[in-house]
């Protein structure tokens, strides 16, 4: 009985020392150390969120109007939804931003070789948005980075 009563005062100490370990957390960034956890559902609510996309303009020689985003021009393109497409256009995006010709060449070869259909002129643009507002109203702004043609030349 006296082991019993030892057990139970161990998995209660333990119990109420995980309880306020996780109450701790909340002081770190993350709110979060696992296994530990604040009690708290969903602690970092996500804030403005910035993604950049490809806008075709033209492809197949085929102006369109208006101009669709990468991922809805299933006509035109043979994966629109593609994960390594979606990669390649987050880094080119960080390379414009950040004026680096060489990488941007590079990836826009990869991109244009494998992805593109040709001729093809398009854009890469900034998408910005409030992850909450974009799920409820569809909501999000459109910021042009860079207009480029399928053969390697700026416009």
């Amino acid at each position: 009985m006296a082991a019993y009563r030892i057990l139970r005062g161990w998995v209660a100490l333990f119990l109420a020392g995980y309880f306020v370990l996780g109450l701790a957390t909340v002081l770190l960034p993350r709110q979060e150390v696992f296994p530990v956890y604040s009690w708290f559902l969903f602690p970092l609510v996500p804030g403005l969120q910035t993604r950049y996309a490809l806008r075709l303009q033209e492809a197949h020689g085929q102006r369109l109007d208006p101009p669709l985003l990468y991922q809805d021009a299933e006509n035109y393109v043979t994966n629109p939804h593609s994960v390594t497409v979606d990669e390649l256009v987050q880094q080119l995006g960080l390379v414009v931003e950040k004026a680096r010709t060489d990488e941007q060449r590079r990836i826009r070869q990869v991109l244009e070789k494998n992805h593109l259909p040709a001729p093809c002129r398009y854009e890469l643009v900034a998408i910005t948005f409030d992850p909450l507002v974009r799920w409820h109203t569809g909501r999000y702004e459109v910021r042009p980075l860079a207009q480029y043609l399928s053969s390697g030349e700026t416009p």
